[in-house]
């Protein structure tokens, strides 16, 4: 009876034994089977284009300029672009244009924001361009020629995508024509014009 009962028994576990088995792979087969798919959204916005502003015009201050006939060396003011200093060129080689500062020189500003951070831009002056009395086509006009430096002679951007860059040049008489434009000198008045500066990175 004792060795009977035990075997019974033991028929009894490995039964129970089976079945668990059998329900932990169905388990296991039921939760492999299982899966989900989810859908996200992805973007990105394209900006080339850095904000340019509190922009600050170049200025040669105010002058005392003598326009010569004869070709050669002209009369310039050199200005440099973060220290504002001069230097002062008188006409040569038959040139007899002059140029005397009355009231200094002050460099221009370009400021950059929503640049990339970090990011080192490469700053490209225009060619010399003309200022001119629009007042008298007669008066002779001045040649500019920009250039330009970062503030900190560093062209790199800071953590916020800012960097200012200081704007400097040379102003330089013309020949006086015999007739026609540019022929009357340098009468008393305000001569513009517009240069341009490329930025890239």
């Amino acid at each position: 009876m004792y060795v009977v009962a035990l075997v019974s028994s033991w028929g009894r576990l490995v039964g129970l034994g089976a079945a668990l088995v059998l329900t932990a792979l169905m388990t296991t087969g039921q939760a492999q089977a299982q899966s989900q798919t989810v859908n996200y959204s992805a973007s990105v916005t394209v900006q080339n284009t850095s904000t340019v502003g509190g922009w600050e015009n170049v200025t040669f201050g105010t002058v005392a300029a003598i326009a010569s006939p004869t070709a050669g060396t002209q009369a310039s003011i050199v200005m440099q672009p973060i220290t504002a200093a001069t230097t002062v060129t008188q006409g040569s080689g038959g040139s007899d244009s002059r140029l005397l500062i009355i009231a200094a020189p002050t460099p221009g500003k370009i400021m950059i924001n929503g640049a990339p951070p970090n990011t080192t831009f490469t700053i490209t002056p225009g060619g010399t361009v003309q200022l001119a009395n629009p007042a008298n086509s007669a008066n002779t006009q001045f040649d500019f020629t920009p250039s330009a430096v970062a503030m900190d002679y560093n062209p790199t951007t800071d953590a916020n995508g800012d960097l200012n860059i200081m704007i400097g040049g040379t102003l330089a008489t013309r020949v006086q024509t015999g007739s026609g434009d540019e022929s009357a000198g340098y009468a008393d008045g305000s001569y513009t014009g517009t240069y341009s500066v490329t930025l890239a990175y």
